[in-house]
Parts: structure tokens; C-alpha cells; sequence
């Protein structure tokens, strides 16, 4: 055996050594982006809902429920992602973000203020399943991971007997 045939056995030997390797961090990468992709799909769609317990006003209706999206506005302007007609609640009263997993209040500096179980917020504040806030003459509770039949009927009209 020659050097020159040897050094050809080893550069071929480094070449599908290195292809081996492309293949095998593709075929990983498919399944990560594979396995990524089945969580998505399992999710729930809304982490969080908010549930009028108390309204002045009956717009909305007393155990309606709002559903919350990752950033979730509340006041009277129609940008809002939730809006509620009241005369004490400001244009861009409340903000409401799933952060870090967990729902964080926020008053926009608002005229009136927001209430979290009947305490005057100051700064923005993790808020948890069974949370009362007060905005406005609306009182609204945080229900945290519902999802499924139970939205849809109480979206439609009919409601539990635990509102």
C-alpha cells in the first residue's frame, strides 16, 4: 500500500464520516421541529379567561365570559381588546400579559384606578385563578386553563350555576 492510497482511504473516510454527521443534526432538527410542532397543536388556546361576576351597567352580562389573549387591553376606546361601557373606566384603562407563565394587571394610569381584591393597584402585579378586579362598576374574576365544551355553552348563552 502506497501513502498516496493510503491518505485517499482516510480523506474518503472523512468525508462520509462528515456526511453521516450532516445527516444525523438534519434528521434531528426535523424531529425537534416535528415534536415542536405536535406541542403547538396541544395547547390550550386561551390560558385565561375573565368572568363578570358583578356589572351595574348589564353590558356585559353578569357570567359572561372574556376570553384573554397573551396581551390583553381593557376600557371603554374600541381598540381594547376587551371593552366595557362605563363612565369610570378609562379609554385604555387596564393592561393585562401572560408573562414568565403568569398573568400580569397593570393600571394604564387611569383616572379611577383598578381594584385586585378590593386593594387599590399600584404596580403591575402577578394575578392568579380565583383574582377579583374591580374596574369601573365591572367586577371580573380570573379563571386560568379552561378551555373546551364548558366555553362554548357558556359563550352561547347558558350559564353554570357557579359564576
Amino acid at each position: 500500500m502506497t501513502p498516496e492510497f493510503i491518505l485517499f482511504l482516510l480523506r474518503s473516510l472523512s468525508a462520509v464520516l462528515l456526511l453521516v454527521f450532516l445527516g444525523l443534526i438534519t434528521w434531528f432538527l426535523f424531529q425537534d421541529i416535528r415534536v415542536g410542532r405536535q406541542t403547538i397543536g396541544s395547547r390550550v388556546t386561551s390560558p385565561g379567561r375573565l368572568r363578570v361576576i358583578a356589572n351595574s351597567k348589564n353590558d356585559p352580562a353578569v357570567g359572561t365570559t372574556l376570553e384573554l389573549s397573551p396581551v390583553s387591553t381593557i376600557g371603554r376606546n374600541s381598540r381594547n381588546t376587551i371593552v366595557l361601557d362605563d363612565g369610570y373606566i378609562s379609554g385604555e384603562h387596564a393592561l393585562i400579559v401572560w408573562r414568565d407563565s403568569n398573568w400580569w394587571l397593570e393600571d394604564l394610569g387611569s383616572r379611577n384606578g383598578t381594584l385586585l381584591n378590593e386593594i387599590p393597584l399600584r404596580d403591575p402585579t402577578v394575578i392568579s385563578a380565583g383574582d377579583v378586579l374591580r374596574i369601573g362598576a365591572v367586577q371580573l374574576k380570573l379563571e386560568v386553563g379552561v378551555s373546551g365544551p364548558e366555553s362554548d355553552v357558556l359563550e352561547s348563552g347558558i350559564r353554570d350555576s357557579n359564576p
